[in-house]
């Protein structure tokens, strides 16, 4: 019935070597890799919440939410390139010029961008930043 407990590692019973002698292989198999993710695609229009504050658009109707388009190299052209890789490989924002894009990029008009809230720029600067940086495998 029941059996008596006993401490340190003394086995109950003798335990049965199998008949079978298993070998393990000496050379590892590799593990399977998992998939490689796909890679992302920007959808456009790109669609930023205004969290903190809502502006006016250019018919004077309140906005929480800004849509910008696709850029194209002209609107680099007209407005400038907004952000560039200095010599530490640090990226740097140049803030008037990104402005200008996000105005060419929404519609918007830049008096009407210049009443958002800080956060909700820089919301729609970074989500806009890794566009205009270059691809590290084309270079």
């Amino acid at each position: 019935m029941n059996k008596p407990v006993r401490e340190g590692f003394v086995a109950d019973e003798p335990v049965a070597k199998p008949d079978v002698d298993l070998e393990l292989d000496a050379t590892p198999q590799p593990e399977p890799s998992p998939p490689e993710p796909e890679p992302y695609v920007e959808k456009w229009p790109i669609k930023v919440k205004l969290m903190n504050k809502a502006i006016r658009n250019n018919k004077g109707e309140e906005i929480r939410e800004l849509s910008f388009r696709q850029p194209t190299g002209a609107d680099i052209n007209r407005n400038g390139l907004p952000v560039r890789i200095d010599v530490n490989g640090d990226v740097i924002m140049d803030e008037r010029k990104m402005t200008l894009m996000m105005t060419a990029l929404s519609g918007v008009m830049t008096p009407f961008l210049e009443t958002m809230d800080p956060r909700d720029w820089a919301s729609c600067a970074y989500r806009l930043r890794n566009f205009f940086l270059p691809v590290p495998d084309a270079w």
